[in-house]
């Protein structure tokens, strides 16, 4: 590639996320998105003891080092134009290292990209920045004020105010992808437990399973990456990126069932367990602690939809892989690998 493009910078490599992104650009580009990103050189930023692997073709350079330290962020940023900030922490083995990587590490790399000059800064938050849904049919908006009830929530919201004061008044442009939960093709190996209840037909549901998700297909969340990495429009904005429309819980493992061929027929649980569990997790996160199965428990039974609106009318988001499609890739992946 010529020497003269110009870089990028994609953190958290190599991530599910992350790695999709750059394997979709080395495709021939379909889309606008990727028409202004092609000429893009790269560089990805990995964490001490991770092993990147054999580097696809477009990436020139790794960077390692722990974005809790600010010298890491520095060298990183050089001679960047374009910054994907894609780390992070969701499950972590205690609360403090929340706020550690995902408001502390967003901070230095945000002052590092300014000091740095770059272009654009794109930030991947989450939808528990915003909070939960007030009812199963009134989807989260960008536009309704953040209440974040999780340390994973709060801490990724605390990253989000960061990056706004520390960018206000440079020349670095910010723009904050609050994706949902994530679905597809190399999923990670924690949600295999939800695939293989499924596929047993008899699923454990807490409460009666029509409260609201907002999922997101692996690809329609790459293309929201594109979008908000390339529109000029999305400059100091907000965007959740979801598919379509929110869905039922239920409809999760319906749809996981459908792709197994297998008649789903969930054992709902009194609402009351996640109730319990959410007052258990909240004691174990005053104490710094955090359980995986606790914490997912806990919030079972809240609504969780997103707005695109937003998403679709500034920038085009257009999600096109649908619920029973992308489970239906997944399952096919996760069988290949024989862990179905």
């Amino acid at each position: 590639m010529i020497v003269g493009n110009p870089l990028g910078l994609i953190t958290g490599y190599p991530g599910w996320l992350s790695s999709r992104l750059l394997e979709c650009l080395r495709q021939p580009a379909t889309t606008p998105w990727q028409e202004q990103l092609a000429p893009y050189r790269w560089r990805v930023l990995t964490a001490p003891g991770v092993d990147p692997g054999p580097l696809p073709n477009n990436v020139e350079t790794v960077h390692t080092g722990d974005i809790r330290a600010p010298a890491t962020a520095t060298g990183a940023m050089k001679g960047v134009d374009l910054v994907l900030h894609a780390a992070g922490i969701l499950h972590p083995r205690r609360i403090p290292d929340l706020y550690a990587i995902n408001r502390d590490g967003t901070a230095h790399l945000a002052r590092a990209a300014v000091a740095a000059g770059v272009r654009r800064f794109a930030f991947v938050s989450t939808n528990a920045a915003a909070g939960f849904a007030l009812d199963s049919q009134t989807p989260m908006r960008e536009s309704d004020p953040p209440h974040p009830e999780s340390h994973y929530g709060k801490s990724k919201r605390e990253g989000e105010e960061a990056l706004w004061q520390i960018l206000t008044n440079t020349r670095t442009e910010g723009v904050v992808i609050r994706p949902t939960t994530f679905y597809g093709p190399h999923f990670a190996e924690r949600h295999l437990r939800a695939y293989k209840m499924a596929r047993g037909g008899r699923p454990p549901l807490i409460g009666n399973g029509t409260n609201s998700v907002s999922m997101v297909y692996i690809d329609n969340l790459v293309q929201g990456l594109g979008l908000a990495l390339s529109v000029p429009a999305a400059a100091g904005q907000t965007y959740f990126f979801a598919d379509e429309k929110p869905y039922l819980w239920q409809d999760i493992f319906y749809a996981m069932g459908r792709a197994m061929n297998v008649e789903v027929r969930p054992r709902h649980l009194p609402k009351s367990i996640a109730a319990l569990c959410n007052i258990l997790d909240r004691g174990l996160g005053a104490l710094g602690y955090y359980h995986l199965l606790v914490h997912v428990a806990g919030e079972a039974t809240r609504d969780m939809g997103c707005s695109i609106d937003k998403a679709r009318d500034e920038l085009g988001y257009l999600p096109t892989v649908t619920l029973d499609k992308g489970m239906q890739e997944a399952v096919d992946w996760a069988q290949n690998q024989g862990w179905l």
